[in-house]
């Protein structure tokens, strides 16, 4: 178990952490690198790549923490436990939503490699990058799931607090 809450706590900001610091560690480099009128011819499309990634996997890093934008102006005048029926619903549709997104993002997968698509500088398959999509659409929803299961938690009254469901 401690491995599972270690990775449940630090599993994307890692992830994310590795890929931003790697997209800026290979853009500086060709900065630096087109001074001496040489370059990586591959760095770009990394640093893509990592961009993308760190995009999809920092959307299931915000719902694990509570941070996704929301317009949350009349949901806070409700009453707590109508606030937390709202913000199920809330995460109930966009779970339907990350599905959906997942579903056709492994169907663009399975499409990518059935055509044997490869990216031009790398070199590998292309379903690399959309399998961002679906690895952050499937997080989203285990994510989403667990808040799902707190705020349940809270308006059933088992909890006293959010705070102390998050912890």
């Amino acid at each position: 178990m401690p491995l599972v809450r270690w990775l449940d706590k630090h599993f994307e900001p890692t992830l994310i952490i590795t890929a931003i610091s790697l997209m800026t560690g290979l853009l500086c480099l060709q900065i630096v690198l087109r001074l001496f009128d040489a370059t990586i011819p591959w760095a770009e499309e990394l640093a893509r790549y990592l961009f993308v990634w760190a995009m999809y996997l920092s959307i299931s890093y915000c719902i694990k923490d509570d941070r996704h934008i929301r317009i949350r102006v009349l949901v806070d005048l409700l009453p707590k436990r109508g606030r937390e029926v709202v913000l199920v619903i809330a995460d109930l549709i966009f779970m339907a939503f990350s599905m959906s997104v997942a579903w056709f993002g492994y169907q663009v997968v399975m499409r990518s490699l059935a055509l044997g698509q490869i990216a031009p500088a790398l070199e590998i398959p292309i379903a690399v990058l959309y399998c961002s999509v679906l690895v952050g659409s499937v997080l989203n929803i285990i994510r989403l799931s667990s808040s799902i299961w707190r705020r349940v938690a809270l308006i059933r009254g088992t909890r006293e607090s959010y705070q102390e469901v998050q912890g």
